[in-house]
């Protein structure tokens, strides 16, 4: 885990532990609306160290055209604003935020890039960082613009970099300035906002009405998971203790329930209607194929794609790729070709699995809009179930997140639902009829995703 990591997550339990203190009652609101559209999207992280061998925004062209074929629908982009001079700066160390990094390519180059997006029907999401600064960067020039101690220095925060005083006016216009230049000069479509939780709740309100102006679809991403986010300001909060808990009980061996637990436990504290990142893999943390090894990654992708919320992949995940993130030299990810004779190597078959995710997300709006219902069942160490329903459609899952075959029997009537159209996998699954309650065999990270078969009329 790294530092930044491990501070959004002090944040979040922080955030949770306050409400349930102050009995604040964000369940019991409404999060903002938003457009259907965007309950339907799924976010592809793009990290350009990584993703093309030029480790640049022209170089990252090309494959933009694997990420449509994939089926989603979002880029975020990682950070791309000018970093710090400072030796062996992060990316997330930014000393302008108006300028892209040289590393990166050129203003022309960033142009080229979200054209080529939205000319695949993609939207492009920058990430931004506004809870420090560099210690070398524009705000600098006016100190009046940063958090200074009881001493008067000018403090530093966690990292520890400067900090923007969101007290000063002249301070969040240049922060909200910035926003409106992406997307006015840009076409960016929304950004993806680095520690949203260290930066005030009422800035993001502000810079929310400056953007709506602009383009009142952009979208905002908060990583964090304030319940108070959603109210007025963001689309989508990240869910730190939800990867947490998964993490726990596939890598660890706590009991599933555990997940399911929290489920709850967030949809009391969340506005509802919030909508949710659903994530096994991003930059910040170890890849997923290490975490939780090749079938336990993909259990943990099935689940976030059959669940509520919003799916979401960072990049090489869906060949099951290993490499850590680099932060400033470049590791080019080796990706599979079409003309490569193998068609079953594991890459391919990694990526034909997430392909189907892709799709079967897409296709059904149980799994975007609809309800979800859990079902209890016999292994809750193990085996979580539910279902999705929109109107007469119906997804029922089972999934085994542990290493180990289960017998589990789910408390569904089996008459109701004695079979279901398998939609990751060719035919049908069938129940057996005698136990009276829906029963299946799983192998080790085994997944049961199907639609209702509804009892078909009496031919005459």
């Amino acid at each position: 885990m790294t530092l930044r990591s491990l501070l959004c997550t002090i944040l979040a339990c922080s955030l949770l532990g306050t409400a349930d203190a102050q009995n604040l009652t964000f369940g019991s609101r409404e999060a903002r609306s938003v457009p259907e559209w965007l309950n339907k999207i799924t976010i592809y992280e793009l990290w350009l160290n990584a993703f093309s061998r030029q480790g640049t925004l022209k170089g990252a062209i090309p494959g933009l055209t694997r990420i449509a074929d994939l089926g989603a629908s979002v880029i975020y982009l990682g950070p791309i604003a000018k970093r710090s001079s400072q030796p062996h700066a992060s990316p997330y160390n930014i000393a302008d935020y108006n300028a892209v990094d040289p590393q990166y390519g050129t203003e022309a180059d960033l142009h080229e890039f979200i054209d080529a997006a939205h000319k695949l029907n993609l939207k492009v999401m920058l990430d931004i960082v506004y809870y420090h600064t560099a210690p070398d960067g524009v705000m600098m020039h006016d100190p009046d613009e940063l958090v200074h101690t009881a001493t008067g220095k000018i403090a530093r925060g966690f990292w520890p970099q400067p900090l923007p005083d969101y007290h000063n006016p002249q301070a969040r216009k240049y922060l909200i300035d910035s926003l409106v230049h992406w997307v006015r000069d840009f076409k960016a479509d929304g950004f993806r906002c680095d520690v949203g939780a260290g930066v005030p709740v009422d800035f993001w309100e502000e810079a929310r009405r400056a953007l709506d102006k602009v383009n009142p679809d952009v979208i905002l991403l908060s990583e964090a998971d304030r319940p108070d986010d959603q109210l007025h300001a963001f689309d989508i909060s990240y869910n730190f203790q939800g990867y947490l808990t998964l993490r726990s009980v596939i890598r660890d061996g706590e009991p599933a329930i555990k997940y399911r637990e929290n489920w709850e436990e967030t949809k009391n504290i969340m506005p509802h209607g919030a909508r949710i990142l659903r994530f096994s893999d991003n930059h910040d943390w170890q890849r997923a194929v290490l975490e939780f090894g090749e079938k336990g990654a993909l259990a943990a992708a099935t689940l976030n794609f059959t669940l509520d919320g919003i799916p979401f992949i960072y990049n090489g995940q869906e060949i099951g790729n290993p490499q850590p993130t680099h932060w400033i030299s470049s590791d080019p990810i080796e990706w599979p070709h079409r003309s490569d004779a193998n068609d079953n190597d594991q890459p391919k078959q990694t990526l034909a699995e997430f392909k189907k995710l892709f799709a079967m997300r897409a296709k059904y709006p149980a799994l975007t809009s609809g309800d979800l219902i859990w079902i209890n069942t016999t292994e809750p160490d193990s085996v979580l179930s539910f279902l999705r329903k929109k109107g007469e459609q119906e997804i029922f899952v089972i999934i085994n997140l542990s290493n180990r075959n289960k017998h589990v029997t789910i408390d569904l009537p089996v008459m109701d639902y004695y079979s279901v159209e398998n939609l990751l996998k060719e035919g049908k699954t069938w129940f057996q009829l005698y136990s009276g309650r829906v029963s299946a065999d799983l192998g080790a990270y085994e997944s049961v995703v199907g639609k209702r078969i509804p009892l078909a009329p009496l031919k005459k």
